[in-house]
């Protein structure tokens, strides 16, 4: 089973942190990517653009748009999908995750195909 594991900000405003992480949190935080990476639970990172690009077909007319489209409140930032065995193992990965960062919240939805 796969699943996303990403939280959500608004634009223009940093991340809901209870504090920034210090060097030590950063290197811990490296280091439990490094292992997840070793073991096959993390299978990608990123970050998503807040442009995007519209592709609409009405009748025979496709149209492009290209633009800041994504919600100010559903910015997803950063992302990262994870490999495991059931969705208890994502719940209890993404809390370890999220008690890193410092996050209030953190969001998994499984990726299906």
């Amino acid at each position: 089973m796969q699943f996303f594991v990403y939280f959500v900000m608004e634009a223009g405003k940093p991340p809901q942190q209870s504090a920034p992480p210090t060097p030590e949190q950063m290197a811990e935080i490296g280091k439990f990517h490094e292992d997840a990476i070793k073991s096959g639970v993390i299978v990608s990172t990123g970050r998503l653009s807040q442009n995007t690009t519209h592709i609409r077909k009405n009748g025979d007319e496709v149209s492009v748009t290209d633009g800041p489209f994504i919600e100010g409140k559903e910015l997803i930032p950063g992302y990262t999908v994870i490999r495991v065995d059931t969705k208890q193992e994502a719940i209890e990965w993404g809390t370890k995750y999220r008690d890193m960062l410092g996050m209030p919240e953190l969001r998994i939805a499984e990726v299906f195909g």
